[in-house]
């Protein structure tokens, strides 16, 4: 594809090194011995990501918030309080409810769940609302000065459903130059080597093309099909941030829900390809 793409391979050599599973006695043996509490999702980068499709104005739905008790004994139960830390954006009662702050990790159990109700119909998409919770205190153990603090964002989108295939009908096709510009362009046109996508949902309002060139590459550059990924929250489409083909270049792509089904989608990459389509279910 793209005569003038320059390609680069890169041959990375990765070098296994192997110990012996057996060591020379040092007298003594070494173990673990704190005894915390932490969140189970306090180790992720964005926090525990909680979305939830809306159906109607009284909704709610649950979250089950895990502690982890961080310990080689766990011989007595641990009751482990926990706050809603002031950076929260979500309000308690408009977003979410608390129907304890408090848990108790049994005796010999080395987990245990604090629910959270999120009220999910309260809640419009367009909103953000993070609870920032925090362990305050346990009884006879110390708390994770890495986890003890952990973000849960709720969100709330729309009811999808865009898995299907299509028809791929062209307003404006562009064929890039190689530097991000057009090289030729055509206006109402059909591939009819490659008129066609299959879309297939991955979660709640995330959704795979099995071709984000949307036939181009296949038709006219008789290349691979670039999987893509996009998402679609209430008639709004956007392509994902890591959308990028086998040749490295960069796929932006937006678009909405027709009224009547129909998906317009509009894209572009870094080589300059792009144009404006129509998706029809068949």
């Amino acid at each position: 594809m793209k005569s003038n793409k320059i390609y680069i391979f890169l041959v990375m050599l990765v070098a296994t090194l192997t110990t012996t599973a057996c060591f020379d006695d040092q007298g003594t043996d070494t173990f673990y011995g704190g005894n915390q509490v932490e969140f189970n999702a306090g180790n992720l980068p964005n926090g525990l990501i909680s979305s939830f499709v809306r159906l109607n104005a009284t909704q709610t739905d649950n979250v089950d918030v895990q502690v982890n008790r961080v310990s080689t004994s766990g011989t007595s139960a641990v009751t482990v309080n926990v706050e809603v830390d002031p950076t929260s954006t979500a309000v308690e009662g408009v977003h979410y409810r608390l129907a304890s702050k408090s848990l108790t990790i049994p005796a010999g159990e080395f987990t245990a769940k604090l629910p959270v109700t999120v009220l999910t119909g309260n809640i419009d998409p367009s909103e953000t609302p993070n609870l920032v919770l925090k362990i305050t205190s346990a009884t006879g153990v110390e708390i994770s000065s890495n986890y003890g603090k952990l973000t849960v964002a709720i969100r709330v989108i729309c009811p999808s459903d865009l898995k299907s295939t299509y028809t791929v009908f062209w307003e404006k096709l562009q064929l890039g130059d190689g530097k991000g510009g057009a090289g030729q362009t055509r206006t109402n046109f059909v591939i009819t080597t490659a008129d066609k996508v299959i879309i297939t949902q991955v979660s709640a309002g995330l959704y795979q093309m099995d071709d984000m060139s949307f036939g181009m590459y296949p038709g006219i550059y008789t290349e691979a099909r670039p999987i893509g990924r996009m998402r679609e929250n209430c008639t709004k489409i956007t392509g994902l941030s890591s959308n990028t083909d086998q040749f490295g270049d960069s796929f932006t792509i937006t678009g909405t829900v027709n009224t009547d089904g129909k998906l317009k989608i509009t894209w572009s990459n870094t080589y300059g390809d792009g144009g404006t389509i129509i998706l029809t279910k068949i």
